[in-house]
């Protein structure tokens, strides 16, 4: 597992050189939501300086590595544009089906080997993190991810509710 925030952190290296070869910007969720399918890599290019790269061309090596498998001389010859949109995980408010706010999300943990979100680690406030710390909510398949918040069953809510008293 990785966190979403760690992987804006990681080096992207080529693998011939094992140099740093670009910054990862973002990253491209499928149309469900429900996995990574692309990083968005900003490299030093002057015209075409954003990349979209298959989650099936990197590799995680360390906590901070991310491995691009193919020749950094195809790097030029990745298609740019048309998988970007604005869609971000984090900040976006969680609410139970009876609209009842249960926090925000914080950051996503996500399998490295398929890039399939595995659930979400929430605020409630920051006194609420201090006193109690963070929670966490596994994606489960009936966790809806809505346009302005993501929707959770109300018998999760009850039992993140019993964990938490």
């Amino acid at each position: 597992m990785i966190r979403y925030k760690q992987i804006l952190t990681c080096k992207f290296i080529g693998g011939k050189k094992k140099e740093p070869i670009g910054k990862i910007l973002d990253v491209v969720y499928s149309d469900d939501y429900r996995r990574i399918t692309h990083l968005v890599v900003r490299n030093d290019n002057l015209i075409k300086n954003k990349i979209i790269i298959p989650l099936e061309e990197i590799v995680f090596l360390k906590e901070d590595h991310i491995l691009y498998l193919k020749d950094e001389k195809d790097l030029n010859k990745v298609l740019e544009g048309g998988l970007v949109e604005d869609f971000n995980f984090l900040e976006k408010e969680i609410r139970t089906e009876d609209e009842e706010c249960i926090g925000y999300v914080k950051d996503i943990l996500i399998n490295k080997t398929d890039g399939s979100i595995e659930g979400f680690i929430i605020t409630e406030g920051i006194f609420e993190d201090i006193l109690r710390g963070r929670n966490y909510i596994p994606f489960f398949k009936n966790i809806l991810i809505l346009e302005d918040c993501i929707c959770i069953p109300n018998y999760i809510a009850n039992i993140i509710n019993k964990i938490n008293n």
